[in-house]
């Protein structure tokens, strides 16, 4: 089974997912590393938070407008047929 993943933004103050953005299958190990995902998990089937710093640097590599302090961000797991 093919795992997809997405760069999720949470509202701060609802904590409901607000945004969402693909990671293209190229990047993933590029986004794995930044989001910290350990060895024991090299599919990153769990979710993932993300620093300011990572969001900032995934942004220009997935070619996203992330807002970066408006969210909380995560790397997340998803079914890509969905």
């Amino acid at each position: 089974m093919t795992i997809g993943h997405i760069v999720a933004g949470y509202d701060k103050a609802t904590e409901r997912l607000a945004i969402e953005h693909d990671v293209p299958a190229s990047l993933f190990e590029k986004v794995r590393i930044l989001a910290e995902v350990p060895d024991t998990d090299r599919e990153a089937l769990g979710s993932y938070p993300l620093s300011l710093s990572a969001v900032r640097a995934l942004a220009s590599k997935i070619r996203a407008p992330l807002n970066v302090d408006a969210y909380d961000w995560f790397l997340e797991p998803v079914d890509p047929r969905s």
